[in-house]
């Protein structure tokens, strides 16, 4: 052990390797035994330094050493002669310490990529430019799937790819280069068969759904009154035919687009070929259908309608909504749809946000006539869930405001091409009718009937 010392002690270079390495792995070491202890939670940076920083600088250390033994290769013969009687002892200590070197790497390199495939790693290490998107996640339907299931899939050709565009990402962080807000849809994101569809059937027959939502008045009383749809989701049926909204998605159905904007908002060119391999093209005024528009051409799948589904932001008067039928905002506070929808579109920051909407709500209230104490009291919660609406949706720093992300799950996404716009040869138009998706039992109506029908009871 002496012998391999005197070398380590050679020259500067090696020494510093030495002493780096041997840091970095008692730092490791000692943070991965307490990891595992307290069941692996710790700090988005703790686990930066720990699993990955500590690593680089280990291997740092490991190249170092022979690096200094190269450099003072005349040095390194004068101390060789001191040791060349014994060599073997020097033999064995190199083995033992390349097979723990080895053991480290290893598990430092696996506990990396485990690191790097975390919500944690994801969503917080970036905050100010991941935040948006991971706020809205976590408020998702897919909250607890992981994000590298959607945006990585299996496979080592996209674990590759996913990392040397994250390197290019952390790249625009540093130097302050990155977009505002980050431009969607993302174009280089695996196909959605080898991702939704790995939960999502698309050959499975949906049937209908019925859906069931509240609206309410600017008035005074806050009037609500009741949507209620029978959603065609559809699919393939059993007898192989499709029908309803995953039409789109039965595989002898192939729609092929192009799409002029970044956005995939302007389509002015379609093309469907159907499973007998009948081709029809439907181009907007002015479009040559033989040629296609330049843009960016695709196949159908699922996020060309889902193109936020797990990072969906919200309308201001929908989610004002849904907080007023969730009793979050109550409607014993007068005309608190029209001054919470107000307050939702004055230009806050996120730091004034809560207080400045709470200020808002009690300055109305007492310029409007005075409240029993009990209904003032309602004030506080109804502001502050006003503000989380706010808090979720709207980002400044980062560029996003109302209607930054367009989902396009709804009308806006269908009216791209379902607009009667697009024609084909022969004149005909892609479909408008709107009992092709849903079936309107009420609308905005006090008090349907249908509900009572179905034996649902309306709050």
């Amino acid at each position: 052990m002496n012998r391999f010392l005197l070398l380590l002690r050679s020259n500067w270079i090696t020494a510093s390797g030495a002493v780096l390495t041997t840091l970095s792995f008692m730092a490791f070491v000692t943070s991965f035994v307490y990891f595992s202890l307290h069941g692996g939670g710790h700090g988005a940076y703790v686990g930066l330094f720990a699993f990955i920083a500590l690593p680089a600088f280990f291997v740092l250390g490991l190249v170092l050493m022979p690096l200094g033994l190269f450099v003072y290769r005349r040095q390194l013969q004068q101390r060789m002669e001191l040791i060349r009687h014994k060599p073997f002892r020097l033999i064995r200590v190199i083995a033992v310490l390349t097979l723990v070197n080895l053991s480290v790497v290893g598990t430092a390199g696996y506990e990396a990529l485990h690191y790097m495939d975390s919500q944690q790693f994801c969503g917080t290490l970036c905050h100010e430019v991941m935040s948006p998107t991971y706020e809205s996640y976590l408020d998702s339907p897919h909250a607890r799937v992981s994000c590298v299931e959607c945006h990585i899939g299996s496979g080592a050709s996209w674990f590759v790819k996913s990392k040397l565009s994250g390197l290019r990402q952390i790249a625009a962080v540093l130097f302050d280069t990155y977009q505002r807000p980050i431009p969607t849809p993302v174009h280089d994101l695996r196909p959605a068969r080898d991702t939704c569809e790995q939960c999502h059937w698309p050959d499975k027959f949906a049937g209908d759904r019925l859906v069931v939502r509240q609206h309410f008045d600017e008035d005074e009383a806050v009037t609500p009154s009741t949507t209620v749809l029978v959603l065609k989701t559809g699919g393939v049926r059993p007898d192989g035919t499709a029908t309803g909204i995953h039409w789109h998605v039965h595989p002898g159905n192939r729609v092929t687009y192009v799409a002029t904007d970044g956005k995939r908002g302007k389509i002015p060119w379609v093309k469907f070929v159907d499973e007998k391999g009948k081709e029809r093209i439907f181009t907007v005024e002015g479009q040559d259908p033989a040629r296609p528009p330049e843009g960016e051409m695709r196949t159908m799948d699922c996020v060309d309608c889902h193109n936020q589904p797990s990072h969906a932001f919200q309308e201001p008067d929908l989610a004002l909504d849904e907080a007023i039928a969730a009793n979050k905002v109550s409607r014993r506070l007068p005309f608190i749809r029209k001054v919470g929808l107000e307050a939702l579109k004055k230009g806050w920051t996120r730091e004034n946000a809560k207080e400045g909407i709470l200020k808002d709500l009690e300055a109305f209230y007492n310029a409007n006539g005075t409240l029993a104490a009990d209904v003032r009291a309602l004030i506080p919660p109804a502001a502050d869930a006003i503000a989380a609406i706010w808090l979720r949706n709207i980002h400044p720093r980062m560029g996003i405001t109302w209607g930054t992300y367009p989902s396009f799950t709804g009308h806006t996404g269908c009216m791209r091409c379902h607009d009667g716009e697009h024609l084909d040869a022969d004149g005909e138009a892609i479909s408008m009718e709107c009992s092709t998706c849903h079936a309107t039992l009420a609308k905005k109506e006090k008090d349907p009937a249908i509900l009572k029908q179905l034996g649902l009871k309306q709050e």
